[in-house]
């Protein structure tokens, strides 16, 4: 299977069927077999991240961050990593660490909507609402008819923060 192939059956996986625990098994097995298959240990690393978003479960964004950070020492310019890096980073905390990282995703791959869309995000929650609605305006020009993408930029408009990170903005720096 190439590795695009695996991107889009996992994101599939995730978005389409909402079985973000299935793709987690297949991407345990696409590990086992191939341990050094960075592009699978990053879609990894983005699945965790998607179920501690569904579960409310922060312990997984740090297990995606430890998996983010595995891919990368693979393949330092993997986008999926970086983003994955980046969206573990906004939920732990640490919004200002994933502008940065979340900028080298969109320099790695341009046309990744959700790199521009967590960039978006790291952005708003940094108070810097230029250029999270730049970032956002060149998320959705990759994919208008995202559903997740059109709900993110309409809680930003209204200032809203996402449920999930309500309590966690504390110290977002």
């Amino acid at each position: 299977m190439g590795l695009e192939n695996l991107r889009e059956e996992i994101f599939e996986l995730i978005y389409s069927r909402n079985k973000t625990e299935e793709a987690i098994l297949k991407l345990n097995g696409v590990i086992k077999s191939s341990p050094e298959n960075s592009r699978a240990i990053a879609l990894k690393a983005y699945a965790l991240c998607k179920l501690a978003n569904l579960w409310k479960e922060w312990n997984y964004s740090g297990l995606g961050l430890e998996f983010a950070e595995r891919a990368l020492a693979l393949n330092p310019s993997d986008d999926i990593a970086l983003t994955s890096k980046g969206w573990a980073l906004i939920d732990l905390r640490r919004a200002g660490e994933a502008v940065r990282v979340l900028q080298q995703a969109t320099r790695a791959n341009a046309n990744n909507e959700y790199a521009w869309y967590n960039l978006a995000w790291a952005e708003f929650l940094t108070g810097d609402a230029v250029g999270s609605g730049q970032s956002m305006a060149r998320a959705l020009a990759i994919n208008p008819n995202n559903s997740v993408l059109r709900r993110g930029k309409e809680m930003m408009a209204k200032g809203e923060v996402p449920a999930h990170l309500k309590e966690r903005t504390a110290n977002l720096g």
